[in-house]
């Protein structure tokens, strides 16, 4: 693969922070999804207006029991879900000057939200962009309708045929989609076909994805029963040893397991959870992590809306979830510094020892205090995750 420029080598950044907020409600939940999440069909939440005053809430109570990250800039903001795109976009523009009101803002902060093709409009994206949301991720998944089914996904033909020349003429030209691969029922083609459709806009972002068997999900509980049948292992062991060279030739950057993007369009909030940064979380079934403090809300909307916030906080242990985020990177970073910043003595010196190991093993390459993982370390990435984190 060609070197990375210097700009795309990530490093440890503390004086920032990221929001997440989670909307929890979607038009139907899909089968796979393992997010907290509930089908409301097309219309709106009858409690929209309450969870976003709980939103206020819970961020001033994180004020209130961390002070300190008022001195910190805010440089991403992410709307989440569930569906975020099913929400009002004037409660999104008045939770947005909420959030200006309480932090300093960087001048170029990254403000996303994830949309389903059945919001999408050319409407909705002038809205968004007037209210100051830059970039969007569209969760596509498959143009395939026997793929869609599978996966209990709502599909609306008109909206998916429509999706690209939406999206080519979009006000935010920072724009991500979702796509996925191993679906049972479809073959590799299907899945190149999606990828080719999409490459040749080319859209400035794209997550690549397989499907993966959670536990909870009906799609478990269908595979359980059996009513449907697991993912397509070997397709999607080909597909992602397939994919890297192919994106490189299409310009694109493979800067996480799942993630290719073209220079400068990586997406910087999920680089927050990758590279160890400080972020709120805020929503039913959010995670946050604040000054070496992890938390998580309830999966229960009505329940988040009725209690306090948890004040319930894990300090965090970095030994082993710094492997768990930082070696999903596939894009260079500079190694010594987050083992010095993050670990103690003996967990660095285990650290530096594995990952000379794996430079002996061909796996990677080392310079100057630079890690990279090299092809060869896709498949086995798990397993020297667990090396490394024990």
């Amino acid at each position: 693969m060609k070197p990375y420029t210097n700009e795309t080598i990530w490093q440890v950044r503390n004086s920032v922070l990221g929001i997440y907020v989670h909307f929890p409600y979607c038009f139907k939940k899909c089968d796979y999804c393992d997010f907290y999440s509930e089908g409301i069909g097309s219309g709106p939440a009858n409690d929209e207006l309450s969870l976003f005053t709980s939103y206020q809430k819970e961020v001033l109570e994180r004020i209130s029991h961390f002070p300190n990250i008022k001195n910190k800039t805010i440089d991403t903001v992410f709307f989440g879900g569930g569906t975020p795109s099913k929400a009002s976009s004037k409660l999104w523009e008045n939770f947005l000057h909420f959030l200006r009101s309480e932090f300093d803002f960087a001048k170029d902060t990254e403000i996303s939200i994830e949309v389903n093709p059945e919001d999408l409009s050319p409407t909705l994206l002038d809205e968004y962009a007037r209210i100051g949301i830059n970039r969007v991720n569209v969760g596509v998944q498959t143009r395939n309708p026997i793929g869609l089914e599978f996966l209990g996904r709502h599909y609306d033909k008109e909206k998916y045929d429509s999706l690209l020349n939406t999206l080519t003429h979009s006000p935010i030209k920072r724009v991500g989609i979702d796509l996925m691969y191993g679906i049972p029922g479809l073959n590799e083609s299907d899945f190149f076909t999606d990828l080719d459709y999409f490459l040749d806009a080319g859209l400035p972002h794209l997550s690549l994805y397989s499907l993966t068997l959670e536990k909870g999900t009906q799609y478990s509980r269908d595979v359980k029963d059996l009513k449907k049948t697991e993912p397509e292992e070997r397709i999607q062991s080909e597909i992602l040893l397939t994919l890297p060279e192919l994106m490189e030739n299409k310009g694109y950057h493979w800067y996480e397991v799942s993630n290719y993007a073209k220079p400068g369009f990586e997406s910087k909030h999920n680089l927050k959870y990758w590279t160890y940064e400080p972020y709120l979380g805020i929503g039913p079934g959010a995670h946050g992590m604040i000054e070496g403090h992890r938390y998580g809300n309830p999966r229960n909307a009505i329940l988040y809306q009725k209690k306090t916030p948890t004040q319930k906080y894990e300090v965090v242990t970095p030994n082993s979830e710094l492997a768990l985020t930082l070696f999903r990177l596939f894009s260079p970073f500079r190694y010594l510094e987050f083992i010095q910043t993050y670990l103690d003595s003996p967990s660095q010196n285990h650290y530096i020892q594995t990952i000379h190991s794996w430079k002996n093993r061909g796996l990677c390459t080392i310079s100057d205090g630079v890690f990279q993982w090299k092809k060869e370390a896709l498949l086995l990435l798990d397993d020297l995750v667990l090396e490394i984190s024990n």
